[in-house]
């Protein structure tokens, strides 16, 4: 396990940069070549073009129903609707995958690639889930006859993480136009979906994706060694396969770098202990240079 391997470390370019104590960060930056934030938004605009040229029956095969997705044990529809937009209006798509697009780089970059897929499908799926349970409780408008399409559960997940990677980044709004911290924005913004939920608004269904989509970001940003073996369906992720694994400590971790010339490990541990207690925006250029530094070393 390497520096970029832990759940709260990332010494990658770019993050933000913190003024009086981690005030203002940049959400616009961006790693050369393609990341997992650029082929979620590629595949969604291709499937959604599809869908409404070629391919129609995409929608009746990948939307969420309650009725065709468990009596009739269709249970890919809980990743496949995330695929999916309004095929009556492009701002559907048009407006998850801006949200992607700022949000998603600065959650990508603390997880790294596989985890944060991992963490995107996930939050879809608590989405899909919590759509699934009020429907059953007869909670939605439209019973058992709703339907889910969208990426927003996944969205609303990233969203909420950024909350938790970077808490005092300070986003411009366009309407109205007035900063915020990224914590104010992003739970403010769950709060506005809480209310249409519970206030019957039409599209509580959509609603209530948002609100499960959150849950499962605000739990799992914070447990993400739990998204370790998500793909594990495709194979054994395990090191030692077979073997009962143990919990690598920080000491551990940094055990080789006593003999080789670089930051020092109460150095690399100061800087470590500045970054969970203020997160990754807190960090000076010269304290994620020492990271970098560190992760060569290992």
């Amino acid at each position: 396990m390497g520096i970029h391997d832990r759940d709260y470390v990332n010494t990658s370019r770019g993050m933000g940069s913190s003024v009086g104590g981690g005030g203002v960060g940049s959400l616009f930056a961006r790693a050369p070549g393609w990341t997992v934030t650029t082929w979620i938004i590629v595949i969604n605009i291709v499937v959604h073009f599809l869908a409404k040229t070629v391919a129609p029956g995409l929608y009746e095969f990948g939307n969420l129903n309650v009725h065709q997705a468990f009596r009739r044990l269709e249970v890919w529809r809980l990743i496949t609707f995330q695929f999916l937009h309004d095929p009556m209006s492009i701002w559907h798509l048009l407006m998850n995958m801006f949200g992607m697009w700022i949000f998603g780089p600065m959650v990508e970059q603390y997880l790294g690639g596989r985890k944060y897929l991992a963490f995107y499908l996930v939050c879809g799926l608590a989405g899909g889930v919590l759509f699934t349970i009020l429907t059953v409780l007869g909670m939605l408008p439209n019973g058992v006859n709703s339907t889910l399409i969208g990426a927003s559960a996944g969205v609303f997940g990233v969203i909420v993480a950024c909350a938790h990677v970077s808490p005092n980044t300070v986003i411009q709004l366009l309407f109205p136009p007035i900063p915020l911290k990224m914590r104010t924005f992003a739970y403010g913004y769950v709060g506005i979906a809480l209310f249409s939920l519970l206030s019957g608004s039409q599209n509580a269904g959509g609603e209530a994706a948002h609100i499960g989509g959150a849950i499962a970001g605000f739990f799992f940003i914070r447990h993400s060694h739990l998204l370790t073996d998500f793909f594990d369906v495709f194979g054994d992720s395990r090191p030692n396969k077979g073997k009962k694994s143990k919990h690598v400590s920080k000491k551990s971790v940094y055990r080789n770098y006593k003999n080789t010339p670089g930051p020092s490990q109460d150095e690399i541990d100061k800087i470590l202990q500045k970054v969970s207690q203020k997160g990754l925006a807190s960090l000076s250029e010269s304290e994620k240079k020492v990271l970098a530094q560190a992760s060569k070393n290992e």
